[in-house]
């Protein structure tokens, strides 16, 4: 099975059920396909060839939705770019990706304009939106399928072939393209079907950006059952509580930081979520606090997975009986967990010699199966440090308890070294987050004289009166070890993160390399 035949199924089996909406339109399972159809048609009519690339930088709407499934359909690779990013940034992976075509949309011309001298591949440019500006040289993406018959086009895909390049977030260095097949989607999209109940009346509000796989896994998942797809052009706090109102959708997927901000929003109590009964989220992880406050809000059933890009991208799933927030300590503290690892993948915690943990002992987590990407684009080093005899090398600290389930201790590059003793953030985060006053916490270490590393603690408060650095570090006390305490607290408005809600601990280390620490804490 190949990403085309899903299309192609679809609006045979569905038919004129809405498939994807968003505010402008709604676009039903035989409608998309035939779209897809002269879209590709118009594509190979210029002279595009399978395997090409194509980027696409859009805000969630209705024809990402189709792009998602029209292009790897046509035999081309689709490469979704985050439109938070800069022109430089841009550039790098429409040149790296070597993109035949450029899709994007009128909000990102200037963009475009300002960087289209030095994009090397490029040969088309495709606007999506109204058309009719005579003075732009560029394709219209509704021209282009007007003028082409809808009817199926045979390309011959194989499931091998790749399908996406998503390009990494970029939180520990320059982003690298991870190549995706058409097997590796599917794999993860029988994952995902596994623990979900769907059913084909479902709506799903999928909220986090259609360039992240998050949000695809999502969209694949219940279009596969005929499910409806409701997108929003961007995030707001204030948008989903009045998508939530309006289309009154059954499925919600936010990821932790959106579910963080919806929760707080100072009118939450004014809305009814009866008729909510699945919350997804994953793409990073959530405080234990946080997430405890969204479930007595929305009063569902919660399902969290877990994983990254380079695996399609889930690993493991926490499912809702695992939501447990009375009852013994053993099951109230799988809360804090991933759960356990998929059907079709397998997923082991190794130490630096590649031997299996015992149960509670902190090791690098790897994975192996057929959702694992097939490679790093034009990175072959990359790639064989990375997957190293079939198994993905994810870089995160985790263990597993005995009953199999897994819980991120850290990532091993943001490890903080203090005079020999080994300090993992997120164990620090966790009980500051307790602080009802706490919004967002990221623990970094800082150059120090003496221990080579001290730790920092970066706090966003919500509204209230002011606290101060002592009281952060007093949450610590009778929690933590005394190495592991934060000596420098400072405050901020807001952490800078990726829009999977990944905080970019990166820009904060290099920010307090350039400027003076505020005073440092005694205890």
């Amino acid at each position: 099975m190949v990403i085309g035949e899903l299309a192609r199924l679809h609006a045979a089996r569905y038919k004129n059920k809405i498939a994807f909406k968003d505010e402008r339109r709604e676009i039903s399972f035989d409608l998309a396909n035939r779209r897809m159809n002269a879209f590709i048609r118009s594509l190979y009519d210029l002279g595009l060839n399978k395997g090409d690339r194509i980027a696409v930088l859009l805000y969630n709407c209705a024809e990402y939705c189709e792009l998602l499934y029209g292009l790897p359909k046509g035999g081309f690779v689709i490469v979704p770019m985050n439109y938070k990013l800069v022109g430089r940034e841009l550039k790098y992976i429409v040149n790296n990706s070597e993109a035949i075509a450029l899709i994007y949309e009128r909000e990102f011309a200037d963009t475009v304009n300002g960087i289209k001298s030095e994009l090397d591949t490029v040969q088309h440019y495709i606007l999506i939106g109204p058309t009719g500006d005579a003075k732009s040289k560029d394709l219209f993406y509704e021209e282009m399928i007007h003028n082409h018959s809808a009817e199926e086009m045979p390309v011959r895909v194989s499931e091998s072939d790749v399908a996406f390049i998503l390009y990494t977030s970029g939180t520990t260095g320059f982003p690298k393209g991870a190549m995706l097949t058409h097997k590796n989607i599917f794999t993860n999209l029988c994952n995902a079907i596994f623990v979900r109940q769907i059913k084909s009346e479902d709506k799903i509000l999928n909220v986090p950006p259609l360039y992240h796989c998050a949000a695809q896994t999502e969209m694949f998942t219940w279009s596969f059952y005929g499910g409806q797809t409701i997108t929003l052009r961007q995030f707001d706090p204030e948008a989903v509580l009045e998508a939530l109102k309006t289309e009154r959708p059954n499925i919600v997927h936010l990821v932790p930081a959106m579910q963080n901000m919806v929760i707080n929003h100072p009118r939450v109590g004014d809305y009814d979520f009866s008729y909510i009964e699945l919350m997804l989220y994953g793409a990073s992880s959530i405080m234990r606090s946080h997430l405890q406050k969204s479930m007595e809000i929305f009063g569902c059933k919660f399902l969290q997975s877990a994983g990254l890009t380079e695996a399609s991208p889930c690993l493991t799933y926490l499912l809702p009986e695992d939501h447990v927030v009375e009852g013994p300590d053993y099951l109230i503290r799988r809360l804090g967990s991933a759960g356990k690892e998929a059907k079709l993948t397998e997923v082991r915690i190794v130490d630096p010699d590649g031997n299996e943990c015992p149960p509670d002992i902190p090791g690098e987590e790897i994975a192996r199966g057929d959702n694992i990407m097939k490679g790093y684009w034009k990175k072959p080093e990359e790639t064989a440090r990375t997957i190293r005899d079939g198994w993905l090398h994810t870089g995160d600290i985790c263990r597993k308890d005995e009953d199999g389930y897994i819980y991120y201790v850290d990532r091993i590059k943001e490890m903080i070294c203090r005079g020999g003793e080994n300090v993992y953030p997120r164990e620090i985060e966790e009980v500051i987050s307790s602080h009802p006053r706490v919004k967002e916490v990221a623990v970094i270490g800082v150059p120090d004289d003496r221990l080579q590393e001290e730790i920092m603690a970066v706090v966003a408060l919500k509204e209230g009166p002011p606290i101060d650095e002592r009281e952060i570090v007093s949450i610590c006390d009778n929690k933590l070890a005394r190495f592991k305490k934060p000596r420098y607290v400072t405050f901020v408005d807001h952490l800078p993160q990726t829009a999977s809600g990944k905080t970019l601990k990166r820009e904060l280390k290099e920010q307090y390399k350039q400027v003076p620490l505020p005073p440092k804490i005694k205890i």
